[in-house]
């Protein structure tokens, strides 16, 4: 039975990294922006789901066959 929970880690290829470090670098130039708000419950949150957003599309880039 095919597991969905892969034991090693496969290597990206160049293409796939060069997209995750784009992402990472547009997502961090967003941190900044998101970081001059006002300190609020929905900047944190705005943080932690970016974070999320970027954990996510870096598992699809990485799950891709």
């Amino acid at each position: 039975m095919p597991t969905r929970f892969r034991k090693e880690q496969r290597h990206l290829t160049t293409e796939e990294r060069v997209v995750v470090n784009r992402v990472k670098q547009l997502a961090e130039d967003l941190h900044d922006i998101i970081d001059m708000m006002p300190p609020s419950r929905a900047r944190d949150i705005a943080r932690v789901k970016l974070e999320e957003c970027v954990m996510w599309t870096v598992k699809a880039i990485s799950d891709a066959p």
